[in-house]
């Protein structure tokens, strides 16, 4: 069953799939990454993959030079990541049952130019990374996608073109809003986002500067002159307006207050 347009008599999550699909990769962390094995060729072989997602919403993982899955894409950039929904892999669960999707595309290392973004965005996912994506075997990589299958659940299944599953960054509803929001903050509220690195990082936060938001989050620069750092903040669900971030902002500085206060506090 092949879905390339919505229709009116079609289950919700088929009337516009690739927004179920892009809802499904924001929520979850971690897929199955299958790629072509050197060792026993033309065999597929599977392993972990946690991964973060760019700004157009293609995933970014962090492979090891020594790992079985980075020998295979070097010789053969093909693969495909099996994303899940999470609630369908509990104890008891219908797998069957609950959403799912395979990207198939071509893994790559990620440019230099797109490093500091993609890094802060899979770290922002993945704070528990950062040693290990510092190690001198580890690289950053993204999976380019050229098609994706995705189950929504029994009989809710399409092929979704790579076309209409990745997104426009210059679509997302604050693109236009995101000038002012990092001009306000880094006037106004600079030490708000010193905040946000010192506590919820665990970083300086010293000469810290909003660099962008978006519907999921924004990147802060941060840091000593000969060592600025970009860091990646998610927001806990999208987000559509200046005011929306505004109050995203003000409950973020509560957490990091929270979190940033000794120990037996009130």
């Amino acid at each position: 069953m092949t879905i390339r347009e919505p229709a009116a008599d079609l289950p919700d999550e088929l009337k516009d799939p690739a927004a179920a699909a892009r809802r499904l990769l924001q929520r979850e962390r971690q897929g199955s990454l299958a790629t072509l094995s050197q060792h026993r060729a033309g065999y597929p072989f599977g392993s972990v993959a946690p991964y973060a997602l760019s700004p157009r919403g293609e995933p970014i993982l962090v492979l090891s030079g020594l790992a079985q899955h980075t020998k295979n894409v070097l010789a053969d950039p093909r693969a495909s990541l099996l994303v899940q929904d999470s609630a369908g892999l509990a104890a008891g669960a219908d797998v069957q049952a609950h959403g799912r999707v395979t990207l198939l595309g071509q893994v790559a290392p990620v440019p230099a130019v797109a490093l500091p973004g993609l890094r802060a965005r899979y770290l922002a996912r993945h704070p528990e990374a950062a040693r290990t994506a510092a190690g001198h075997d580890f690289r950053f990589y993204s999976l380019a996608i050229e098609e994706a299958r995705f189950i929504g659940g029994f009989g809710k299944i399409c092929w979704i073109a790579a076309s209409a599953l990745l997104l426009d960054p210059a679509q997302d509803p604050l693109a236009k809003a995101s000038a002012g929001i990092c001009a306000h903050m880094n006037g106004d509220h600079a030490e708000a986002l010193a905040l946000y690195c010192r506590a919820l990082r665990g970083l300086s936060g010293e000469a810290a500067r909003m660099l962008a938001v978006d519907a999921h989050g924004f990147d802060v620069e941060q840091g000593p002159a000969e060592r600025r750092e970009q860091v990646r903040f998610d927001f806990a669900r999208p987000l559509a307006t200046a005011d929306e971030v505004r109050g995203a902002m003000v409950s973020l500085v509560k957490a990091a207050r929270a979190a940033e206060a000794p120990q037996g506090s009130p």
